[in-house]
């Protein structure tokens, strides 16, 4: 047997990379549900994973089942959930115009009107003499019902007001017509529409069925940093 084949076996056993292998940690999958208010807080999400699979799935807040999901997030004030809730940022709620509308600034009073269908008309509040067209969510959607509770204070939505499936239909409804105005978060803000109102700054949140365990408490505290 020559000399060098010797000493390469010898080496195998000295050294355990020869003939062991790492072992590295099996990846998870986690399946999170989203409402479409909270689509800004997945490249977090992600980030946050490393190596484990997400399984994001968008739908209305409530709809989100938490049965069937290892996590949620949407944004919302805890105190009304009865899941396990747990803050991982914030957001702002805002009424938009379009950016060529006269009007700059509105008050709750008139944000009530508007979106109650007692104001018809721009020139009503010293705008131009052009009809109020009116966009909200879903009843089922989580801005849309922070908005109605703390705004409308229980008061219906105008009649003639149109519906957007999310807030990028709601950002470009409110773009491409003077005379529109919405609803719509500060994370999905683009310089195509305007805030005239701020409704306030309302937590976003994690939510588990049960105490999270493993890698869900584990993404849950990476958000929160």
């Amino acid at each position: 047997m020559k000399p060098t084949f010797v000493w390469f076996i010898l080496a195998c056993f000295l050294i355990p990379s020869c003939n062991s292998v790492t072992p590295t940690s099996p990846t998870e999958q986690l399946t999170v549900g989203y409402s479409a208010a909270t689509t800004p807080w997945l490249v977090n999400l992600y980030d946050c994973a490393g190596a484990n699979v997400i399984h994001a799935e968008q739908t209305a807040a409530d709809f989100i089942d938490l049965q069937s999901v290892d996590m949620a997030i949407r944004i919302g004030q805890s105190a009304y959930l009865t899941s396990h809730p747990f803050q991982i940022g914030s957001d702002e709620i805002l009424v938009i115009v379009n950016p060529r509308n006269l009007i700059h600034t509105l008050t709750v009073e008139q944000v009530h009107g508007i979106f109650t269908g007692q104001i018809l008309n721009w020139q009503e509040l010293d705008g131009s003499n052009s009809p109020v067209q009116v966009w909200v969510y879903s009843s089922g959607e989580d801005v849309e019902q922070i908005f109605e509770q703390s705004t409308l204070g229980g008061s219906p939505v105008a009649s003639t007001a149109r519906l957007a499936v999310g807030p990028d239909e709601m950002a470009q409804a409110v773009a491409g017509d003077v005379n529109a105005v919405g609803i719509l978060t500060r994370s999905w803000k683009t310089g195509n529409v305007s805030d005239v109102y701020t409704i306030g700054t309302i937590p976003v949140l994690a939510l588990t069925m049960d105490a999270p365990q493993g890698e869900v408490k584990n993404n849950i505290s990476c958000l929160q940093k």
